[in-house]
């Protein structure tokens, strides 16, 4: 072989080499731009949860108002009231949107 054949060949080995390549990141080009898409949505869910994260901090005064370090028997009779106010309400919100006649029927 001489050594334009040689040269010949090399050329040859690095089209076919930059062709493969090419033809691998072609096919890689829509996995690309899906994960791209989400990882922009997930930076926006991100810095929604770190501005709640940051709201939630401004509310909470001191760390005792947590409530994993407060009485559970405490939190339970604060549920319990919350559930019967809760309650009340929707009573009330029943009644006034029944008609006058539909009152016998409680």
């Amino acid at each position: 072989m001489t050594w334009w054949q040689w040269v010949l060949l090399w050329l040859v080995l690095a089209l076919l080499g930059t062709a493969y390549v090419g033809w691998r990141l072609w096919r890689l080009w829509a996995p690309l731009k899906a994960l791209g898409v989400e990882a922009s949505q997930a930076q926006e869910q991100l810095a929604a949860v770190e501005a709640k994260i940051a709201e939630l901090e401004e509310e909470l005064t001191s760390v005792d108002d947590l409530a994993v370090l407060r009485d559970p028997a405490e939190l339970r009779r604060h549920r319990a009231r919350l559930k019967a106010e809760q309650r009340r309400q929707r009573a009330a919100r029943r009644k006034s949107r029944r008609p006058d006649w539909a009152d016998h029927v409680e």
